[in-house]
């Protein structure tokens, strides 16, 4: 699990994030990063532009490598927004928690299939992400390999440089177009 908040927020809600972590640990899943609890502010504006750019590839890795991420929105950041923003891109479920009276409206208006959005309260926050995980674990995709002439490869290549779109959304997209066009498909 990857989970992320804002560091502005963290002196207000920074009991929030460590139970948050607590139990997405205690429901099985293993924490991919916590740098929230880690980092704060100070030591974010003191990195260098490199340490910065170090920083962002290794959160590319690390939301690559998670099933599931959980982002706490109760303090508004567009830091978290954009790692919300790149881990649906990337096909990931997303946890979004917040606090009574801190809905994320612009979230929660946005009817996209992999974004949960849920109200929590420390008293109700094992049960609420026990709900959002196994919502999240039915919206997980499912890995497929297989095997595809080289031909094929340097169009998907072609497709990913110059179309900008990743090989694997490209060729979801053609299956998803032609399960809409098959009228004797039912899910």
């Amino acid at each position: 699990a990857y989970f992320t908040a804002s560091l502005k927020g963290k002196e207000k809600l920074i009991d929030n994030y460590k139970k948050i972590v607590r139990e997405i640990e205690e429901q099985g899943y293993k924490m991919l990063s916590n740098h929230v609890l880690r980092e704060s502010t100070k030591i974010v504006l003191a990195k260098t532009h490199e340490q910065v750019f170090d920083f962002y590839l290794k959160f590319l890795k690390l939301i690559n490598s998670a099933d599931v991420a959980i982002a706490e929105v109760s303090y508004p950041s567009t830091n978290v927004g954009h790692e919300i923003s790149v881990a649906l891109s990337k096909g990931k479920p997303v946890i979004v928690l917040y606090t009574k009276g801190n809905e994320p409206r612009f979230l929660a208006a946005n009817p996209v299939d992999k974004l949960l959005v849920y109200e929590y309260n420390l008293g109700s926050l094992g049960s609420v992400l026990k709900d959002a995980f196994k919502e999240a674990h039915d919206q997980m995709d499912v890995r497929f390999n297989f095997f595809i002439s080289p031909k094929i490869g340097v169009y998907l290549d072609w497709i990913a440089k110059h179309k900008k779109i990743p090989r694997a959304v490209f060729l979801r997209r053609l299956i998803e177009e032609h399960m809409k066009k098959n009228k004797g498909y039912r899910a």
